[in-house]
């Protein structure tokens, strides 16, 4: 079986490269996430990847907890969109969820792992969403998400290989002006690859991280791309400072990145992160630097330093943080975001790079009588290159077989350079041990420089989300979410900005356990069928219910 499970490995890791070490030490928070990571290999967790889908819905954070089934619903759908659960949920192995709404629309979900061997384990997840009717906004406007994750984890006396291939595939219709099409657009994305952890601690120890993977994103018929990543990650921990206390360690350590991406012409860059982290009994540092190495442009240089300090038995949190960085302007990401942007970009070469010259946040945190987690603060960007959404009012598709021209409603893409402030504000309150309440909100300010353009297209003016779970008793849990979206700009088929109306978009769920293993759900979405829009012409899905079951094995 060992063998059987080397050459497994073997084999993915020669079609993956080598994959995805994680970030490291992204937060300054109560949680004290920059104490030395003893055991960094403890990270890889049982749970298949599977890639974000989106359907022209806000990418916001709905608490959908699945209560005794314990299991993390970050891939379910409460409404045509992708969220993220972030807290309080214990993970499980084996799930299974199929449902059906309204619009004939079916919902999967299934998730295994499993131990194959003493060495090896493997997990599967699949997931899809689709809508067999027409929805009136989008003329013909069926769409359909799907996603497919295999990984395996090894266990070797050095360490963990974590080979991982994923696979997405979504389709949409574009809204036409010619009543008479039906034709679709085709997403597909693989990403393949691994990730090495070394066995043991960074204690007094070199601990190393390597990895690597390769995407491949298209559109059917329009623009292909290919990228190449390479992470590595390096570091090494004693008491330099204190005396010999193991729980007030020093760490040097470094990230380093490098980035390939060819959509018509090759970009590529190397990101070199050195620091140093130290911590005490009432704060925590972490000081280093950040250098880009960009072909074809300037090599970048910033800080990257965060602190924090504690006070009053750690109830009460200081933090501030200064950054910046450089990244590739992506394929990928733009069609994630928006997958109604045109199919080519002849001159995607010529994107570049987003910079992120300066990255500032400061806050507090806190914590009232154990039951109440909040948290205040601000934070300044000053970006370079930002990608935003403009209507392609000239695009024009023919098909095979079909003399017909076909007038798209799609988008093309600009890029600003801009500054931008956030105040954020967020609570989390356990009222009672059946009820769990949360709010999440974000005032934002958008200026920007050296361009015609009079607003940053679709960016909102501010982001609200309230969500709660109550738990009736052993047979019945329920779950609801609201989310807003504030004041937005777009540019209209007039090149006339357009202010679009604010989204409100409520949602309710309820499980009633049949046995112990097995629930039955519904979920309502978007209660008062409030039509907003994320995209011009794009309107939301409008009202649905789903209902299904649920199962863990």
């Amino acid at each position: 079986m060992k063998n059987k499970s080397l050459i497994i490995s073997i084999l993915l890791v020669f079609v993956g490269f080598v994959a995805n070490a994680q970030q490291h030490n992204e937060q300054v928070t109560v949680e004290g996430s920059y104490r030395p990571q003893i055991k960094r290999s403890e990270r890889l967790t049982k749970t298949p990847e599977m890639p974000e889908n989106k359907f022209n819905i806000p990418d916001y954070k709905a608490e959908a907890k699945d209560f005794k089934f314990g299991y993390n619903m970050e891939f379910e759908t409460m409404s045509a969109m992708t969220y993220k659960a972030d807290y309080g949920v214990e993970e499980k192995s084996n799930f299974l969820k199929a449902g059906l709404g309204t619009r004939i629309s079916p919902v999967f979900l299934f998730r295994h792992y499993s131990d194959l061997s003493k060495t090896m384990s493997l997990g599967v997840g699949v997931k899809h969403y689709s809508s067999w009717l027409n929805n009136k906004d989008y003329k013909k406007s069926s769409f359909m998400n799907n996603a497919l994750n295999v990984m395996t984890v090894n266990k070797f006396k050095g360490g963990q290989l974590r080979s991982f291939v994923d696979y997405k595939f979504d389709m949409y219709h574009l809204r036409a002006h010619d009543v008479n099409n039906n034709n679709g657009r085709y997403i597909h994305s693989i990403n393949l690859g691994a990730k090495w952890l070394a066995t043991g601690s960074s204690y007094r120890n070199l601990y190393s991280e390597f990895g690597g993977d390769f995407r491949s994103t298209w559109i059917t018929g329009g623009t292909s791309e290919k990228q190449l990543n390479a992470k590595a990650y390096l570091a090494y921990s004693d008491n330099w400072i204190t005396n010999n206390n193991v729980d007030d360690l020093q760490t040097a350590a470094a990230d380093i990145e490098l980035n390939y991406n060819n959509v018509y012409q090759g970009q590529l860059m190397l990101a070199v992160n050195p620091y140093f982290t130290m911590n005490g009994s009432f704060y925590q540092l972490h000081a280093g630097l950040r250098l880009d190495f960009k072909d074809g442009d300037d090599m970048g240089f910033y800080p990257d330093v965060l602190g924090s300090v504690f006070v009053l038995d750690d109830a009460l949190e200081f933090y501030a943080k200064l950054g910046g960085r450089s990244k590739i302007n992506t394929f990928a990401e733009i069609v994630a975001e928006n997958p109604f942007v045109t199919t080519n970009f002849p001159n995607f070469s010529e994107f570049g790079y987003e910079k992120t010259k300066l990255d500032f946040q400061g806050g507090i945190k806190t914590k009232f009588a154990n039951n109440i987690d909040a948290h205040v603060g601000v934070r300044y960007r000053n970006i370079k290159n930002g990608v935003f959404y403009v209507p392609a009012p000239d695009f024009y598709v023919t098909y095979d077989g079909d003399e017909t021209v076909y007038h798209m409603q799609a988008f093309d893409v600009v890029f600003m350079d801009y500054n931008v402030v956030n105040i954020l504000a967020d609570v989390r309150w356990k009222a009672m041990d059946k009820l769990n309440l949360a709010a999440e909100l974000s005032i934002n300010n958008y200026s920007l420089k050296n361009t015609n353009h009079q607003h940053a297209w679709y960016k909102p003016a501010f982001t609200m989300t309230l969500r709660g779970d109550y738990e009736l008793d052993e047979m019945w849990k329920f779950n609801a979410a609201m989310t807003m979206y504030g004041k937005r700009w777009a540019l209209n088929l007039n090149n006339e900005a357009e202010e679009m109306k604010p989204a409100f978009d409520i949602q309710f769920g309820t499980d009633y356990k049949i046995k112990e293993n097995l629930a039955a759900f519904v979920e309502i979405h978007n209660l008062f069928h409030d039509k907003y829009q994320l995209y011009y012409n794009y309107p939301s899905v409008g009202f649905e219910i789903f209902t299904g079951i649920k199962y863990r094995f």
